[in-house]
């Protein structure tokens, strides 16, 4: 089943408020620490405690660790999360989320990605917010992450590389293309770890229709003095049927450097993979070159699948997504007995009142073969028949 997070972070967000207001929502503890001590090589001390703000109430995260920042550079924690044996969506998702901030801190800082050392986001205490968040996802069964826009304070924050102007330059790296806005705070609302996370596994906008089944409140140490309660709000249900919302996906790429077997190829996979439909539209891209749009529509939860499927069996190095309603006739299929043999029909109703009625081509292929006839005469002679 389809089940969506939606993050609200009218605070801000960081990856210990992150994974509070998931532990806040239900998510299993024992999993998370699992999952961060596999990566980790070692039990990592993880408790959560009741926090509150007014009438908001949620959890605290406490992570008790030595900092081994200069001992953790992107390529080792990759590594880490590969060999750690963790189930693949949780292993995905963590990963996704790191090379997010190595690609931004590479970028601040001019160095390859898988060299960058993170220093505060390759402690330990970082790398649990990172593991353990995707851990609490899968603990969840979220197949859907949406986020709000995200505020953003002012001033200086200390590092490792200096005073820093705030939102720090790998934040604002991260957040390219994301909806945010300024806030009259100082002090930093958006961490790179809490930015990484949004823009890794999320998309922007605000909340999509569901029911309800599930609301996690995350809340950080600082306390800001304009009175908003310093959390993350985590709000967990399902596609509200009534709306069809989120129950399947187009996901498409444009493609111009495949071999027309390869384009075979990734169809059939994207179907092994669960997509109910996938084609390909031929188009012309910039500089005049042909190429082809790949389409699969999947369901909600084969929508990741079908997405590895993509990158997996083709070369392209992005895919684009929206939601899909679709209205879908009931059927069911039937052997019926003709003058040329048994056939398979699909017969499909609507409100109990049958409006379609079709053989299976491939019971009209076998017999044409069979009795050597033209495949359009034994589709004239089955059509009348089963009329």
């Amino acid at each position: 089943m389809d089940r969506i997070l939606h993050i609200d972070a009218p605070a801000g967000i960081a990856g210990d408020m992150t994974l509070a207001a998931l532990l806040h929502a239900g998510a299993d503890l024992d999993a998370v620490r699992d999952a961060v001590a596999r990566v980790a090589g070692r039990v990592v001390v993880m408790d959560v405690e009741p926090c509150a703000a007014g009438a908001v109430r949620g959890l605290r995260l406490r992570v008790a660790v030595e900092d081994e920042a200069h001992e953790r550079s992107a390529r080792g924690i990759l590594d880490a999360i590969a060999a750690a044996g963790l189930p693949p969506p949780v292993a995905d998702a963590a990963a996704r989320v790191l090379r997010r901030l190595a690609e931004a801190e590479g970028e601040v800082h001019g160095e390859p990605a898988g060299e960058v050392h993170f220093h505060e986001v390759g402690a330990l205490d970082s790398i649990a917010d990172v593991v353990g968040t995707a851990a609490a996802l899968h603990s969840l069964g979220v197949t859907r992450v949406t986020a709000s826009p995200l505020p953003l304070g002012r001033g200086y924050v200390g590092s490792r590389h200096g005073v820093l102007p705030l939102p720090a330059p790998a934040t604002l790296a991260l957040l390219r293309g994301w909806p945010a806005y300024g806030v009259d705070l100082e002090g930093e609302t958006v961490t790179p770890t809490g930015a990484a996370i949004c823009v890794a596994l999320a998309s922007p906008g605000p909340m999509p229709p569901m029911r309800i089944e599930s609301v996690g409140c995350g809340f950080g140490t600082r306390t800001w003095p304009d009175g908003r309660p310093n959390c993350v709000r985590a709000v967990i249900g399902v596609p509200d049927e009534r709306t069809g919302a989120g129950v399947e996906w187009e996901v498409a790429a444009n493609i111009d450097d495949m071999t027309p077997d390869a384009a075979s190829h990734l169809v059939e996979a994207l179907f092994a993979a669960g997509a109910v439909d996938a084609w390909v539209t031929p188009i012309v891209m910039k500089k005049g070159r042909p190429a082809w749009t790949i389409h699969a529509v999947a369901p909600a939860a084969a929508r990741e699948a079908v997405c590895s499927a993509f990158f997996n069996e083709s070369t392209t190095i992005g895919l684009r997504m929206h939601a899909l309603d679709r209205v879908k006739l009931a059927y069911e299929v039937r052997t019926t007995t003709t003058s040329l043999g048994p056939v398979r029909v699909k017969v499909a109703s609507r409100g109990g009142r049958v409006v379609n009625v079709s053989a299976e081509s491939d019971d009209l292929r076998r017999i044409a073969r069979e009795r050597g006839m033209p495949l359009k005469r034994v589709r004239e002679v089955v059509a009348k028949e089963i009329g």
